[in-house]
């Protein structure tokens, strides 16, 4: 397992999955939630980016849930995305204030504006079964950078996402 030193005054390093956890008490873990959308082959079920200046955001894992067999892709995207509805990210700590510096959409009604940068995963899910791609803080779109999940190939049909991450300032990590 990888490890990270957290920058506070831990004695020892914390694995990935807790680092996320870690920064969910400073108020900076999320989880954007792409629920109950059909989508059809060839159209972007979500779209995520950082809209901070000041700090990268760090994805942990993106779930896959659908009722139909696909295959997914994950690409970096560019170009400003429109039509789709807005999905506002829930902060971990429900005791913090502070919101995702994020945009957010789901593709109910198919995601337009994007160009596709280049393919940075893929992925294949069961009928009516859920799946993850764990990327444990290794995807890490830095201020502006956006990502986008295409239903690729599958029979229309009901699908969602939820797409975990977390923020740390520029040159933290």
């Amino acid at each position: 397992t990888r490890t990270r030193t957290p920058p506070v005054a831990h004695a020892r390093p914390q694995t990935l999955d807790l680092y996320m956890f870690l920064y969910r008490d400073f108020g900076l873990s999320f989880n954007a939630v792409y629920d109950g959308q059909t989508v059809a082959a060839g159209e972007y079920s979500a779209y995520l980016k950082n809209d901070s200046t000041t700090r990268n955001m760090f994805i942990n894992h993106i779930e896959f849930h659908s009722a139909e067999a696909v295959k997914w892709k994950v690409w970096e995207v560019t170009g400003t995305a429109a039509a789709g509805e807005t999905v506002t990210p829930s902060n971990l700590n429900l005791a913090s204030g502070i919101p995702a510096e994020a945009t957010a959409m789901a593709g109910d009604t198919a995601i337009t504006g994007l160009t596709t940068v280049k393919q940075i995963g893929s992925h294949r899910s069961e009928a009516l079964s859920e799946s993850d791609m764990d990327y444990e803080g290794a995807l890490v779109l830095g201020p502006g950078k956006a990502i986008a999940v295409e239903y690729d190939t599958g029979t229309t049909g009901l699908c969602a996402h939820d797409i975990f991450f977390w923020y740390e300032d520029v040159g933290a990590a």
